[in-house]
């Protein structure tokens, strides 16, 4: 009888701490998600105007902000802002999710691998390199989401991306994942460093601060323009891949190119730079601000 007593309690542990384990990655996942949801639904009009900036040509002539936000507003009025609102709330869900939510689960395994790291969870190295391994698995994944994203934004119907894949195949919904791979590792390990490292320095340098909303704002206002910077260059050669396939695929080598041919360099790297900040600076505050309050709420930790 004791021997099944003792048998009982062991089972009870192992499943209590395989549900504990279990809790601790599907909670911050969701939690990820509903604010990277939160996030989309409040830039989506940006994010509309982003992506035809980069897209479109008048005559040639690549039009600015406000001639774009003044093209889509004649094209289909103020519902032209929300195109692709239900994709990218459905891709926010599931790729916010993976890509914050496995940060933390991320960074516990390379810490105590013995074959990676071996250094604080909560060092910078850790941040930028859990943050790209979440980041790229997410994109992989769901590439299919973000290509759809993109081309219902930039105006394609539903007929004309059903019509292009059944020319191109399954596989073309991968086209561009390379690029929204490394997009996403850059943008996930820099939201993630950034928006630790400066959370840390604002509560050492400020008297009296708190890890409360306002320290949560300041952290995530420079995360995002640190993010803009740094995943710019990839957003303009990842859009322009997934847009191409009405005048043949391009690989990345051949966007890079056709950039750098009609832009230069520098210009062409830092293309609807303005937008992508606009859209990406409020997109970075709401979800670290969200994320925050859901985690307090759930009674878990602080990001850090």
């Amino acid at each position: 009888d004791d021997d099944d007593d003792d048998d009982e309690e062991e089972e009870k542990e192992y499943f209590s701490a395989s549900s504990s384990s279990e809790s601790s990655v599907a909670l911050p996942m969701c939690i990820s998600g509903a604010a990277v949801a939160c996030a989309t639904a409040t830039t989506n009009p940006i994010d509309v105007v982003k992506v035809r900036m980069q897209a479109l040509r008048n005559n040639n002539v690549a039009l600015g902000l406000w001639k774009t936000v003044a093209l889509v507003f004649r094209e289909r009025g103020a519902s032209g802002f929300y195109v692709g609102l239900m994709p990218s709330l459905m891709r926010a869900t599931t790729y916010g999710g993976l890509r914050l939510g496995l940060c933390d689960p991320m960074k516990k395994l390379l810490s105590s691998s013995p074959f990676v790291l071996r250094v604080d969870e909560n060092d910078v190295r850790t941040k930028l390199l859990a943050g790209g391994c979440s980041g790229a698995l997410a994109a992989i994944l769901l590439n299919p989401t973000e290509l759809v994203k993109t081309r219902r934004m930039k105006g394609d119907s539903w007929q004309t991306i059903q019509t292009q894949v059944s020319k191109d195949g399954v596989s073309s919904l991968w086209r561009g994942c390379s690029m929204a791979a490394s997009r996403a590792a850059i943008l996930t390990a820099s939201q993630v460093a950034a928006y630790g490292e400066v959370k840390r320095a604002w509560m050492k340098m400020v008297p009296n601060a708190k890890d409360d909303w306002t320290s949560h704002v300041g952290a995530s206002a420079v995360a995002g323009v640190v993010t803009t910077a740094a995943t710019n260059p990839v957003d303009v050669v990842k859009t322009r891949m997934f847009i191409s396939g009405e005048g043949g695929k391009l690989t990345a080598k051949e966007a890079v190119m056709e950039v750098v041919n009609e832009y230069g360099a520098v210009r062409g790297a830092m293309r609807g730079f303005t937008a992508n900040y606009i859209r990406l600076g409020p997109q970075t505050m709401v979800t670290f601000v969200v994320a925050e309050e859901l985690r307090k709420w759930f009674g878990l930790e602080s990001l850090k």
